[in-house]
């Protein structure tokens, strides 16, 4: 679970609070501090956790026993601002913070937190992932992106605008049984992706 200050692993049996880990200590910016909306993506032993706001993305090792965590690495051009991460086979992808109203688009090693690349493409935005392939939807215009996971550039195969809706493209797409759904303001829109 996640508060404006910490991480922490909780026993879903009891309630126990297992362990926290304070996020602030590492934030280097005046704003956002706090602002934690991103969920955690966590495989096997490790949790990835980003927040934005020059905050950096934090790789955490989670103890033996699952009684503590450690830090394994800190990565500062990883500072996803909303819109989430995904991990594909080695590299974690998502989006960096350079204000409120922009970022770009970035690859990081998942076990060294090296960075792979940080490219511009319109702006940043919600990433997804399903059947090998990142769906990227930038905030700002509602350009969706199919895109080659490829930890050496940010390769898109084929691109769209969603014209319709209004308001920023905030909401997070989703994926389920083979169909995508992107949604901007009251508008909905379901792609098949399935052939």
């Amino acid at each position: 679970a996640q508060t404006a200050n910490d991480l922490m692993g909780i026993n879903v049996e009891d309630g126990e609070v297992v362990w926290t880990y304070n996020l602030i200590q590492h934030h280097t910016g005046r704003m956002g501090k706090g602002a934690n909306t991103n969920t955690p993506l966590c495989y096997n032993d490790e949790i990835f956790i980003t927040s934005g706001y020059d905050h950096p993305g934090l790789m955490l090792s989670l103890a033996a026993d699952g009684r503590s965590v450690s830090l394994k690495w800190s990565n500062s051009d990883f500072d996803t601002h909303i819109g989430g991460v995904v991990k594909v086979g080695d590299y974690v992808y998502g989006t960096t913070w350079i204000n409120n109203g922009n970022g770009n688009w970035i690859c990081a090693d998942w076990n060294t937190g090296k960075t792979m690349y940080e490219t511009p493409w319109l702006n940043k935005g919600s990433i997804i992932s399903a059947d090998g392939h990142l769906y990227c939807y930038e905030e700002k215009t509602g350009n969706l992106a199919l895109v080659k996971p490829n930890p050496e550039k940010f390769e898109i195969v084929s691109s769209f605008k969603i014209e319709k809706g209004t308001g920023p493209h905030w909401a997070h797409p989703a994926i389920f049984d083979g169909k995508l759904f992107v949604r901007h303001g009251e508008y909905l829109a379901v792609y098949n992706l399935k052939n």
